[in-house]
């Protein structure tokens, strides 16, 4: 891709961001016409005569932007040519993603301003790392393309279908490809795109100053394999080479060790790295870059490891106990970590998958499953072949019915709501072809403590032991948001909009399935005493999903006018839903999202972001 296409990528993505996500009200408080201002015509000769415009700004600084309707996440997507931009001065045409933010910053407050230029930064990080990342798949297209049920073990199964995933963006953020922070030999000594290999740095910490939650694993080195001597007081934190180079100022009774030890090659995640020598052995540790917004920094807070093992806890508990979940799932170990206080920086996770159970089996994070293979097809299509006789539309059938199973049981039974994005929402197909899931990292999911006390005297854990008390939520509407913009929107409808853009079936056919699956699930459900009301009514029924606004609240809203608690769950019920209007509509597609759109300027619920 040269620079001109990635920057009209990125263009793309960051305008239909901005649309979908009403950013700074520019949809709510905009105008659709079907003409251009006389003025204007001859401004965009080539376009047909027949064009939708979303109007937007004021009298000094207003857009026209060609848009067309759309049912997927939004009432508009931009065309992706280019706008036209009218002033007091002048009228100019406009097509980047530098022009775009230009516009933006046109009256805003400094912050936002401020906000604004460093996200630019961003996505100049983006497109030029998206070059890089390019060359990498190209470099490395003789390994990617290899049949993974080829591979003998199921960790270097993991780890290509992971490097295969890392070529494919995040579905909604627009510059996902930017790890924030990292130079170019950064990727190319860190990053999964690049398949390296490592050796992890170490400190030195005072016993008094840490906790570990229990012993470590037997490939931790001692102080002497790290060149430490005399510090029979301290213990071993493992570091990440680059947050290591940045540790010049150390807190006193903690030591830079002066060699590296204990090989490791980089997961999906960056900041997690498998273990060459025990593979089954993933380590978490905090990372100085920023991924998904100004605002991510990949630091590992204490609370995690604490609220990972709950939920690791509690899921195996419910897994053994409740016949629905029996089989479905598997959960990785997260019992051992250590930190110093509450310092995210001294701070890591040991994570241990259960050999015993993956030994013959393929794991695949969602987010390889669109992934683009050397021979144009997607991933998931290569695993159809090698485990559902390439009859794709079974898989997915499959696929969706495996999601539904464990997602809408955990929060219509339990008031649990997990989020279980792409990247830790992992699939585990076995010899013949049987689907099954492995689970990991739920730290940040939803409990309703209301459904879920019925369960609690019963389970290991108690809701009280939570640490992070945003994970207690008094309604059920956050369990809902969770599954709708998570569950359904990242791990399903991305997936169908991929195969509709690559012509394996009509999303409105894979919708359809979609939407069976949840009406079949949901019944059951019913039938077995679970209220359904709700979910039914907020899946099936509503004319507008809720969707995730990340853009907004991870690096273009400050949290003061966001109001977000958590950057990672604020929300908008702006998303048209799929599930309803996927079959034909009567009267025309534009008339349909003018009424919507005249929805999202009424709309109580959407939280103000102007």
């Amino acid at each position: 891709m040269t620079y001109d296409h990635r920057n009209t990528y990125l263009t793309q993505r960051l305008i239909d961001t901005c649309l979908r996500e009403n950013l700074f009200s520019l949809v709510s408080s905009g105008d659709i016409v079907s003409q251009l201002p006389g003025q204007l015509l001859n401004v965009f000769l080539e376009r047909p005569s027949d064009q939708t415009w979303l109007v937007m700004g004021t009298d000094l600084s207003r857009i026209y932007l060609p848009v067309v309707a759309t049912d997927y996440m939004q009432v508009w997507r931009y065309t992706g040519d280019a706008w036209i931009e009218e002033s007091t001065e002048c009228v100019d045409l406009k097509q980047t993603y530098q022009d775009w933010i230009h516009w933006l910053k046109k009256g805003r407050s400094a912050d936002s301003i401020e906000l604004l230029d460093h996200y630019l930064q961003e996505l100049d990080c983006a497109a030029e790392q998206g070059a890089l990342c390019q060359q990498a798949f190209e470099a490395h297209q003789h390994r990617l393309i290899q049949p993974i049920a080829s591979i003998k073990s199921w960790y270097e199964k993991a780890l290509l279908a992971d490097q295969i995933a890392s070529y494919l963006d995040h579905p909604y953020y627009p510059s996902a490809r930017a790890k924030f922070g990292f130079s170019e030999q950064d990727l190319k000594n860190y990053a999964p795109e690049f398949s390296p290999s490592f050796s992890l740095n170490w400190i030195a910490i005072d016993n008094k100053s840490v906790t570990l939650t229990s012993a470590p694993p037997a490939c931790w080195p001692s102080l002497e394999d790290v060149g430490l001597t005399g510090l029979e007081n301290c213990v071993l934190f493992p570091v990440h080479p680059m947050t290591f180079a940045t540790l010049d100022d150390l807190p006193d009774g903690i030591i830079k060790a002066p060699k590296a030890f204990l090989e490791v090659t980089p997961t999906l995640s960056v900041r997690t790295v498998s273990v060459s020598l025990m593979p089954h052995i993933h380590i978490k540790v905090p990372l100085m870059m920023r991924t998904l917004g100004s605002k991510n920094i990949r630091l590992v807070k204490p609370s995690t490891m604490y609220d990972g093992h709950w939920f690791e806890k509690l899921l195996t508990h419910l897994s053994s106990l409740d016949a629905e979940l029996s089989g479905l799932y598997t959960h990785c170990q997260e019992e051992h970590g250590g930190h110093m206080g509450d310092n995210a920086l001294f701070t890591y996770i040991v994570r241990q998958y259960p050999t015993q159970e993956i030994a013959d089996k393929t794991l695949i994070p969602v987010a390889a499953l669109a992934a683009p293979m050397p021979d144009q097809r997607l991933f998931l299509e290569h695993l159809a072949d090698q485990y559902y006789q390439s009859d794709v539309l079974t898989w997915f059938t499959d696929y969706v019915a495996l999601l539904n199973r464990i997602h809408l049981t955990l929060w219509l039974r339990y008031g649990i709501a997990l989020e279980s994005n792409q990247q830790n929402a992992i699939l585990a197909f076995d010899p013949d072809g049987n689907m099954t899931m492995v689970m990991k990292d739920n730290d940040a999911a939803r409990v309703w403590p209301e459904r879920f006390h019925p369960f609690e005297m019963a389970a290991p854990v108690a809701c009280s032991d939570l640490l992070d008390k945003r994970i207690l939520v008094e309604d059920e509407l956050a369990l809902g948001q969770m599954y709708s913009t998570i569950t359904l929107q990242l791990d399903m409808a991305a997936i169908v909009e991929a195969m509709g853009k690559a012509g394996i079936a009509q999303p409105s056919a894979l919708y359809k399935i979609i939407q069976q699956s949840i009406d079949l699930t949901l019944t059951h459900l019913e039938q077995t005493g679970c209220a359904t009301a709700f979910a039914r009514q907020l899946l099936l029924e509503d004319d507008m999903l809720y969707a995730k606004y990340l853009l907004s609240s991870g690096s273009l809203l400050s949290k003061q006018t966001s109001g977000a608690a958590d950057i990672n769950k604020f929300y908008g019920k702006t998303a048209p839903n799929f599930l309803k209007h996927s079959q034909p509509l009567t009267g025309s597609l534009e008339q349909f999202h003018t009424e919507k759109m005249i929805y999202m300027k009424k709309d109580t619920e959407c939280p103000s972001i102007g």
